[in-house]
């Protein structure tokens, strides 16, 4: 049966009747009889009617008061469908091996790579130890969306698989340099080079050793980090370094493994100052697979031909753009001037920056550091003119040398020690030094020309062939400036993505582990791409996408007095919709995805 409703007019006023029918068919016609008419009702006492007659149509529909309803359990979803569904546009199961491959006796009931898709979306969501790894597994729909027997996602297996996903590594590895390549071609011709150092907190570690780390001094047990992103940011190859020495000993060995992994035709790579020495330059150079760009120390840059620094030595940060560019700058942008100095006789090409704006900082601690270092010494002389005991002079000479290293002035000031001899209070005769000092105003005024500048270096030339590879000033420039990109990468996994603590000892886990935490970024720099090209609105960050889409769940209902369970999905909001539209992943909350999954 069903409720009909029709409208009438009278004295200008709609007035609206009720009846009640049932259908019948007559022949090949469906109709409909009238049963009883029930004259004018109310908005809720239709609607109330409807309910009833719904119930005697439906076994799932009953009549509940709203204190009927019971939300017995609840899971995240749209976040870690969202996850699942980069991970398979990427193709991230691929480089794993099947269940049945993965085990000699019988089939695995959760695959390697299920393991590491769940401890990748963990570490992208709520970064912790896999111990809570395994408890945050149960508060997400994951095996709804894996399709997966979550009784069987536990601490010990998540163990035993890591060992499995560091055996992979050169897989993956392989697997992103070819997508990459196939997808994004123009993008590996420049290829980011870094290394990252952390110190590891548990009680143990293979792979950590003594060291001095960038952030942190020296510390026992210090891990160093390799990474290798292209253009776009995205990783492709990385490491954890056993036998480290220093940043300018790894790369001439990295560079023959790239070229021998990944079968590197050309690439240009762009890595750090600090990794600058005449040996790794000349590597690349007589290395046919290698072009390089990148930037040299200060205290490198008398050397260059064409250099000219007292050019500059009245700049200041009021220095007008006209100032600048008649001193033979090119202007680059609004902060940024350059001079391409060309190539000199080892077929090396120098491209000077300048930066107004970087003027300041450095001019202001190098007073600071001067000021801070004369009252060291003048402490220093205090102490040795008022010395109870002899003084030698070579133990004096290192403390002040020591003193002047610490405030980094060692270049700028000179002292002198002047042997003399004291009687102190008690009639001992003692024999000490008058410490004298001044700064080197030569030095100084020397070191103020190159404030705010730095050294481009590369072997990329007007002649360089192919003609895609031979970049102008402007381009380089740009280049090593997108160099951030791999910085960005270790800033998200020494924070957000929490490499440090690693709870992990042995050493494959712990290079399974930088291998998980390296997906995760891949995932990370995936969603910030994409929102730069298309940002949307009141969502800045991929922090932010994950903590608005968290908030859609799956909820556990039932209704008191029945044995009705089901689960339903909470409706999505406008800007849930504009993130998913954004990805093409809008089918994540349609109603045969989700039936598919076994939500209704």
């Amino acid at each position: 049966m069903q409720l009909l409703s029709q409208s009438r007019k009278k004295n200008n006023k709609t007035y609206t009747y009720y009846s009640l029918a049932r259908s019948y068919r007559e022949g090949n016609k469906s109709k409909k009889e009238i049963i009883c008419y029930l004259s004018s009702l109310t908005p809720q006492q239709a609607q109330q009617i409807r309910n009833t007659l719904k119930i005697t149509q439906t076994s799932d529909t009953f009549v509940a008061t709203f204190d009927d309803l019971l939300v017995i359990d609840h899971w995240h979803y749209l976040n870690v469908a969202f996850l699942n569904h980069l991970w398979e546009e990427w193709g991230l199961s691929k480089p794993f091996p099947s269940p049945k491959d993965s085990s000699e006796t019988r089939e695995k009931e959760i695959s390697t790579g299920d393991v590491a898709k769940v401890l990748t979306f963990c570490r992208c969501l709520d970064p912790g130890s896999y111990l809570s790894a395994a408890g945050w597994f149960h508060t997400t729909a994951c095996d709804y969306i894996l399709g997966i027997d979550g009784t069987h996602f536990n601490e010990s297996r998540i163990y035993r698989e890591l060992t499995v996903i560091e055996q992979q590594k050169e897989k993956i590895e392989q697997y992103l340099y070819e997508t990459l390549k196939r997808s994004d071609e123009e993008g590996m011709r420049i290829i980011f080079y870094d290394l990252s150092d952390l110190y590891f907190e548990g009680s143990s570690c293979q792979l950590a050793s003594p060291g001095r780390t960038k952030s942190h001094g020296f510390k026992k047990k210090r891990i160093i980090l390799s990474l290798l992103v292209n253009r776009n940011g995205y990783p492709f190859s990385w490491d954890i370094l056993k036998y480290y020495t220093a940043d300018v000993k790894t790369l001439t060995g990295n560079a023959d493994r790239w070229k021998q992994k990944f079968n590197l035709a050309e690439a240009i790579l762009v890595f750090d100052r600090g990794m600058v020495s005449d040996d790794n330059l000349l590597y690349l150079e007589n290395n046919k697979t290698y072009l390089y760009i990148t930037a040299m120390d200060r205290d490198q840059l008398s050397g260059i031909v064409g250099f000219r620094p007292e050019r500059f030595k009245d700049f200041t940060e009021e220095t007008t753009e006209s100032e600048i560019l008649s001193k033979g700058l090119t202007k680059y942008d609004d902060s940024t001037y350059y001079e391409d100095l060309g190539v000199d006789d080892s077929d090396r090409r120098h491209i000077l920056v300048f930066n107004p704006g970087l003027l300041k900082d450095p001019r202001k601690a190098r007073k600071k550091f001067l000021r801070m270092a004369e009252d060291a010494l003048a402490e220093e002389r205090r102490s040795l003119m008022a010395a109870k005991k002899s003084r030698n002079e070579k133990p004096t000479e290192k403390r002040i040398d020591e003193t002047l290293k610490r405030f980094n002035v060692s270049g700028y000031m000179d002292y002198s020690l002047e042997s003399m001899d004291i009687t102190t209070t008690e009639g001992s005769l003692v024999h000490t030094f008058n410490l004298k000092y001044s700064r080197k105003k030569e030095a100084i005024k020397k070191a103020m020309m190159t404030d705010g500048m730095w050294m481009l270096v590369t072997n990329i030339t007007g002649t360089t062939e192919p003609g895609e590879f031979g970049l102008s000033p402007e381009k380089l420039i740009r280049a090593y400036r997108d160099r951030n990109r791999v910085e960005d990468c270790f800033r998200e996994v020494k924070s957000f993505l929490k490499f440090q603590p690693t709870y992990v000892y042995t050493d494959c886990h712990v290079r399974a582990h930088y291998t998980i935490c390296i997906l995760a970024y891949l995932l990370d720099v995936t969603v910030t791409n994409k929102l730069r090209e298309s940002p949307v609105k009141d969502v800045g960050s991929v922090g932010n996408v994950y903590s608005t889409l968290a908030r859609c769940e799956i909820a556990k209902l039932s209704v008191r007095r029945t044995e009705c369970v089901g689960k339903k999905l909470m409706p999505p909001t406008g800007v849930q919709k504009s993130i998913m539209q954004l990805f093409d992943c809008k089918y994540l909350t349609g109603g045969r995805y989700l039936k598919s999954i076994g939500i209704k």
